[in-house]
């Protein structure tokens, strides 16, 4: 395939890390779905948060993709971007119903969030600097008062 062809398709290398990793993400929708059988739905999108990191960090260009796209505003366009906010309203809208987390949390802003996360503490080697952001994250989403 020739570079003409490759950036008709993907106009940005954004576009074609999503395009790479559309099919791969939605096994993460399957965890996510098992944590909330098995956990309270706060500590299932925590550990869902963690996964989606190890996820990510599994991935070259994934994390940096993110950034960027949330950086230019793309933040919640493509196929991975779809994947995670479904995933996150899923655990979000759990969360509300159990009165675990607010109820007036968007997904594209908690996905935001997370990807500044990874973003400052994705690597493996900042594992427990990544614990303790996320759990200030899940904190932050539950309910006032």
């Amino acid at each position: 395939m020739g570079s003409g062809t490759l950036y008709r398709h993907f106009p940005t290398r954004e576009d074609l890390v999503e395009e790479i990793y559309r099919d791969q993400i939605r096994p993460l929708r399957d965890d996510a779905q098992a944590l909330l059988a098995t956990e309270r739905p706060a500590q299932a999108l925590f550990t869902w948060m963690l996964h989606f990191a190890e996820w990510a960090g599994e991935r070259r260009g994934i994390c940096e993709a993110l950034v960027a796209m949330s950086a230019s505003g793309r933040f919640g366009t493509g196929p991975v971007c779809d994947e995670v906010q479904h995933i996150l309203g899923m655990l979000l809208q759990a969360g509300s119903e159990a009165g675990e987390l607010r109820d007036d949390i968007d997904p594209v802003d908690v996905g935001g969030i997370l990807t500044g996360v990874l973003s400052a503490a994705g690597a493996p080697d900042q594992h427990p600097q990544l614990d303790r952001m996320l759990t200030v994250v899940v904190d932050g989403l539950r309910p006032r008062g």
